[in-house]
């Protein structure tokens, strides 16, 4: 249940990323600012404010995770999405625009669909953990 309750809070952490991601890449578009890595800067405000959202939600309705202190899990969840969610997330998004010409609007979701499996592990035993 675990995994399915992950996934629609993760599917709807995608769309708020993918919505955050195409506004701040057509603001960035239509002011001509950073041609060529602006997919890059739109990724990070979508990354930041889309993990924020699934923070919440994971913490009370996947992972129950009340006691656990929430600063130390916050931290812990914006390190194991920085290491998929910007690290992986970066290399992949230059891997589909400069080797694979795909469109910068999807990079995102063929981004949210590798990182899920590494995501869920790590939020699982190490964010949410439960103290013994």
């Amino acid at each position: 249940m675990q995994v399915i309750l992950f996934a629609l809070i993760g599917f709807s952490s995608a769309l708020v990323n993918l919505g955050i991601y195409n506004l701040v890449l057509w603001g960035l578009q239509s002011l001509g600012w950073l041609p060529g890595y602006d997919f890059l800067v739109a990724l990070i405000f979508g990354f930041v404010l889309s993990v924020a959202w699934a923070f919440f939600f994971n913490r009370r309705y996947v992972f129950r995770a009340p006691g656990a202190p929430w600063k130390e899990s916050l931290i812990k969840v914006y390190i194991t999405y920085s290491l998929t969610g910007i690290g992986l997330s970066s290399l992949l998004s230059l891997l589909w625009v400069h080797i694979f010409h795909l469109p910068k609007e999807i990079v995102t979701i063929l981004n949210d669909t590798a990182c899920f499996p590494v995501n869920f592990l790590l939020n699982k035993y190490w964010s949410f953990r439960k103290e013994k």
